[in-house]
């Protein structure tokens, strides 16, 4: 077997672990958006409440795993709407806010 190639046996036992880690955090978090109450999975993004810098951030089975440790409540759950009206109006994506008062000059 070549070295560099990953039999697709692990890739798909990998898949199912993280399928199931972030199943585990959506549970803990509540299953729904914190802001309008939307229940679709596939659209629930796990949000940091207080925002975190880039390099901090985590991501996929980091993050879950972080949530599934979590005592504080530093994450929330929200969904993809509701994530970004949140990271427009707190600044958390900066490219994102300058597209957006590229059309509408009155968001500032």
């Amino acid at each position: 077997m070549d070295a560099c190639k990953t039999p697709s046996y692990t890739l798909r036992s990998i898949k199912k672990w993280q399928r199931s880690i972030r199943k585990k955090a959506i549970e803990k978090l509540g299953g729904k958006c914190a802001q309008c109450g939307f229940t679709d999975p596939r659209a629930l993004q796990i949000d940091h409440v207080l925002g975190t810098d880039e390099k901090s951030r985590k991501r996929g089975a980091t993050l879950c795993r972080a949530v599934l440790e979590d005592q504080n409540g530093e994450y929330q759950l929200l969904c993809a709407n509701c994530n970004w009206i949140k990271r427009a109006e707190n600044n958390e994506n900066r490219g994102y806010r300058q597209l957006l008062t590229e059309f509408n000059p009155a968001i500032n």
